[in-house]
This record gives structure tokens, C-alpha cells and sequence, in this order.
């Protein structure tokens, strides 16, 4: 129905019948096709906006097409970027140290427990692989110049079944990839606080987050006034995102659907992106973030060391014997504290998949020169 109202508008315009249509257009004959459905299912109007909407989701289901691959991002909370950009070079290794750790055993596990392919006809059984066939690719920074550390993983969506199932090229089942999004980031933040509290002895808490998500876990000692200075880009996005969901009730009566809401933060993400700016050296980058956090921290009366070693704590560089044994205290709190929350990437996985987590492991549609 709505396929055929898109090409109603635009033949009635004298328009090719595939022509595109504004996005906002869109949004308007879809709200009036959902409308018209409705009432003809019903036999009357909706009950409200939110009755709309519910059918209107139901009704849009996402067409499958094909991919050539995925794009994992591996990112840690704020507070880790942060001490990694102020700290020493001694220290900022074992810090990239405890990240690339994170990634591998996060890549092992989801190599065991949810990469599968399917075989038969309409792809009715499920069989594992051999493993993933994926490139790695470092960042330093976020667009906005702040510091984020972080690690993509592109993954091919081609993986090779085991010998006892012919060892043939076939596609993998990106179905899993996405159910196990939550357990992925979990682990991530499992090993990579375990790592830092290994490595550097150093703490973490929780710290509020938004109203309806669960508070996110930093290191103890660095300011919470330079985490949000140096949450620029996420910032802008949020505000954008606000504003077109206001203009979107505004103007269509109701609130955008699922499908929608994905689509708007799209479009506040490239909205408010920046070009990238000239290459620089990691030295470059290094002194700049020092001289931003001076100015940040100046308010509290504190300097780039302070930060760092409120962080760390007098245990760096001597004996890490009690370190190590409150590391399997993280580890075990972390995991019991979600084994509700996240299972085996065979299963399904429950909670809120879509939130955006503390450190995310957050598969995405990728193609070659997206």
C-alpha cells in the first residue's frame, strides 16, 4: 500500500513513478497510508497518536538485503580515553594494552558462540564455522578532535564452514551477530576494567546515567567536568536527534516509530558531522589535549597529573600480587550483575539491545566505500 501511494504522488506530479521523495514527504504519505489502514481494519480512526504509531511499527518491517560485511566498534567509556591521553607513555601502553586485550578475547568469543553460517534449503539449519575472516583498524580520536581511543573491526560477511560440512565459502548469519550486541559489549567492559585493575590498579564506580539506563561505570579520580568536555560529538548528536523528533511530532501528529527513530538519529549523526580535520601526529594530539584539560581542570584547582595519579593510584609500578586478586572480584561482580542481562550468542539474548551501552561492541551494516 505504501509503495503504491509513493508512486501515486509522484505520477499525479508528472513525476517517474520511482522518483525519490523527501524524506519528510515520505513520513506524511506513510502516516496517511497508516491512517487509512487503520480505519479499514478498525472500522474507525485511532485511539490516539500512540495507537498510530504502534501500527504503524508493526507495519514496517525492514526489507533484508544483502551486506558485505560489518563493522564491530570497540570503544571504552570516557574515563579510560581520558587517562590514556594524559597519562605517560609507560602508562597510556598498559592502558592500549588492556583495550586490545578487551577486543581479542571479545573477537574469541563471539568466533565461538555466535559465528554460524546456515545450510539447507531456505537456510534451516544452523552449523558453525571456522572462524571470522576480519580487519582491525585503531582510532586515537572522534571527529570532533576529542580523545576515543577505540578499535574497528570490519568483518566479512563470507565465512568458511568446518571440514565435516564440505569447508565451503557460504555467508554468515548476521541474525546472531546483532542478537549477541549486548553480551559482546559485556564482555568487553568485563575484561577491559579486569585488565585496567591488573595492570594499573586502578578503581571503578558507578556514575548516573540517563533516566531509563543503567549508570555507567568510570575510573575513579577523573573529572566528570573534563568526561563531558571531551563528549562533544556525542553531545551534538543528542541535541539534534531531540530536535528533529520534536519537528517530526510537530508535523505528523505522532511519535516516530522504531524504524523511524533509527532514521532520525541517522540523520542528526550526519548532520551534525564534521569533516575530518588534517592528519596528526599522536605527539600533536597529545599536547592539545593536555592544554584543553589544563583549562578544565583549572576550575577545580587540579593539572593533568593530578588526574592521572588520582587514577592509578601508588600501586602503578610496584607490586601488582593484591591487584591481580581483586581482579577475579571484578570479573565475578560484573558477570553476576548481568547474567540476567545478556546469554550465549546462540540464544536469544534479553534487555535493551538498542540503548547505547558504556563501551560498545555495535555491529553495523557495512558496504565497500560507505
Amino acid at each position: 500500500m505504501t509503495a503504491r501511494a509513493f508512486s501515486e504522488h509522484n505520477t499525479n506530479r508528472g513525476l517517474a513513478w520511482n522518483a525519490p521523495i523527501p524524506a519528510e514527504e515520505r513520513a506524511a504519505i506513510r502516516t496517511q497510508v497508516a491512517r487509512d489502514a487503520f480505519e479499514q481494519r478498525h472500522g474507525c480512526a485511532p485511539a490516539d497518536d500512540a495507537e498510530l504509531t504502534r501500527f504503524v511499527a508493526k507495519a514496517s518491517r525492514p526489507a533484508q538485503v544483502p551486506v558485505a560485511g560489518f563493522d564491530l566498534t570497540f570503544s571504552p567509556v570516557k574515563s579510560v580515553s581520558a587517562l590514556w591521553a594524559l597519562a605517560s607513555p609507560e602508562i597510556a601502553e598498559q592502558v592500549e594494552a588492556a583495550h586490545h586485550g578487551a577486543v581479542r578475547a571479545t573477537l574469541a568469543m563471539l568466533e565461538r558462540e555466535v559465528a554460524f553460517t546456515r545450510v539447507g534449503k531456505g537456510g534451516i539449519r544452523q552449523v558453525p564455522v571456522t572462524g571470522l575472516v576480519a580487519a582491525a583498524f585503531d582510532h586515537r580520536d572522534s571527529r570532533t578532535g576529542d580523545p576515543d581511543l577505540h578499535t574497528h573491526i570490519v568483518v566479512s560477511n563470507k565465512v568458511q564452514s568446518l571440514p565435516e560440512e564440505g569447508g565451503r565459502w557460504l555467508t554468515l548469519d548476521g541474525r546472531m551477530l546483532f542478537k549477541a550486541k549486548v553480551m559482546a559489549s559485556e564482555h568487553y567492559n568485563t575484561h577491559l576494567e579486569a585488565g585496567l585493575v591488573d595492570r594499573l590498579g586502578v578503581t571503578f564506580s558507578d556514575r548516573p546515567g540517563q533516566e531509563g539506563k543503567r549508570p555507567v561505570r568510570e575510573i575513579d579520580g577523573v573529572d566528570p567536568g573534563l568526561l563531558s568536555a571531551w563528549s562533544s560529538r556525542r553531545q551534538a548528536i543528542e541535541a539534534r536527534q531531540r530536535e528533529l523528533a520534536a519537528t517530526f511530532r510537530a508535523d505528523h501528529g505522532r511519535t516516530p516509530t522504531t524504524v523511524e527513530s533509527l532514521a532520525l538519529a541517522q540523520q542528526a549523526n550526519l548532520e551534525t558531522r564534521p569533516g575530518k580535520h588534517e592528519p596528526r601526529s599522536e605527539a600533536e594530539q597529545r599536547q592539545t589535549w593536555r592544554e584543553q584539560a589544563t583549562v578544565v581542570l583549572a576550575r577545580n584547582d587540579q593539572s593533568p597529573d593530578d588526574v592521572v595519579a588520582a587514577a592509578v593510584g601508588a600501586r602503578w609500578g610496584r607490586d601488582q600480587g593484591p591487584v591481580r586478586e581483586a581482579t577475579g572480584d571484578v570479573v565475578k561482580t560484573r558477570v553476576s550483575s548481568q547474567v540476567r542481562r545478556w546469554g550465549r550468542g546462540s540464544r536469544d539474548v534479553s534487555g535493551d539491545v538498542s540503548r547505547d551501552v558504556v563501551g560498545t561492541c555495535v555491529p553495523r551494516w557495512w558496504r565497500p566505500g560507505c
